[in-house]
């Protein structure tokens, strides 16, 4: 894919025509701006050098998952692969908000996670794969849909109720799940490098703050109607645990609050920095405090939305936490994205 960068400079040329000083007010704004990027003092360079990280994290705890089932599965720790593959899935969450650059290549979101999965393609698609007589290959994996690829396909081999009749230890089911790891190891580190490649252009190109604050908005749209409030009733239809993401596993909350997490670690020092050049420090203070008491309340649960809904106490909890969401998604969009300047002319629900 090629990133067509809009480059600052090319406004020199027309400059000029316009004489000396206003060419020297051109130059002189350009350097500092790539001094502070140097720096590490401009939003950007925050915000990509903070998702790197994020990325980086993506990268070592897939190779980990994926090396955990290299030996082969005859001695398998169950609780060992899960949490492997749990730490390597939180990952994801807590970079699941940036939607544009390398994301976009390949699809690569959903090969990492088919989800929603209305359909139960997960689960029919992995199922034929297990009932097939030739051993899965990775590259039968790295050819095939997205539903048999990410870390839906790999929890249903760890946590469905199927797969009592298939053990892990058996042949089919190990390759099958050795190769999904190893094609999310192998997409995990392919969009870390791309990243890491895609700094000039991030750096470059103006519009990018902006798409970086429509991302972590979309994010909590998307974690606030379908995550939360679609799987408890919120949105019109009745309750369904089956609707809330790894409900196999009940980790719905847990990859909730790597989300949050990831919005605290790798987003909010840029909005902080785009926000104080502002002078708007009041705003970065009322969106981290309102992110404190989301996570706050996404911690005290210990179950997910599945489990949660057989239970009253959990039930109420997990409504505060919808709350939560809800709270801190209208301080985004609705108070610091007319502060920046910030348009919504888009439809930033669609597209999970």
């Amino acid at each position: 894919m090629t990133y067509r960068s809009r480059s600052p400079f090319a406004s020199l040329s027309r400059a000029f025509s316009l004489g000396g000083a206003t060419l020297a007010s051109i130059v002189a704004m350009y350097s500092s701006a790539a001094l502070a990027d140097q720096a590490g003092t401009s939003p950007r360079e925050t915000w990509h050098h903070d998702i790197q990280q994020g990325y980086q994290q993506l990268n070592r705890t897939t190779e980990s998952l994926a090396k955990a089932f290299t030996p082969g599965c005859d001695a398998l720790d169950h609780d060992a692969m899960a949490a492997h593959w749990l730490d390597a899935y939180q990952a994801w969450q807590a970079v699941r908000f940036v939607d544009f650059g390398p994301i976009e290549v390949d699809s690569r979101a959903w090969q990492l996670q088919f989800w929603p999965d209305n359909k139960n393609l997960v689960g029919s698609r992995i199922a034929s794969r297990l009932r097939q007589e030739t051993v899965v290959t990775p590259a039968d994996i790295a050819a095939a849909g997205v539903a048999e690829q990410g870390f839906p396909a790999l929890e249903y081999l760890l946590f469905d109720d199927a797969m009592t009749q298939h053990s892990l230890q058996q042949p089919n089911a190990c390759a099958l799940a050795q190769a999904i790891s190893q094609h999310l190891a192998q997409v995990a580190s392919e969009l870390n490098r791309d990243w890491q490649a895609f700094r000039s252009h991030y750096l470059a190109t103006d519009s990018y703050p902006e798409a970086t604050v429509h991302a972590a908005l979309q994010s909590l749209e998307i974690l606030e109607d379908k995550r939360l409030g679609e799987p408890l009733g919120m949105m019109g239809a009745p309750a369904n645990g089956y609707r809330a993401e790894a409900w196999r596993s009940d980790a719905s909350i847990t990859l909730a609050t790597a989300t949050l997490e990831g919005l605290q670690d790798h987003f909010v020092p840029g909005l902080e920095r785009w926000l104080s050049q502002q002078h708007q420090e009041d705003l970065a203070a009322a969106f981290s405090d309102q992110l404190k008491d989301t996570l706050d309340q996404a911690r005290q649960l210990d179950t997910g939305i599945a489990a949660g809904l057989q239970d009253d106490q959990a039930r109420q909890q997990l409504a505060t936490l919808y709350l939560e969401v809800a709270q801190l998604r209208q301080v985004l969009g609705d108070e610091i994205a007319p502060a920046l300047g910030i348009v919504r002319g888009f439809n930033s629900s669609d597209g999970d």
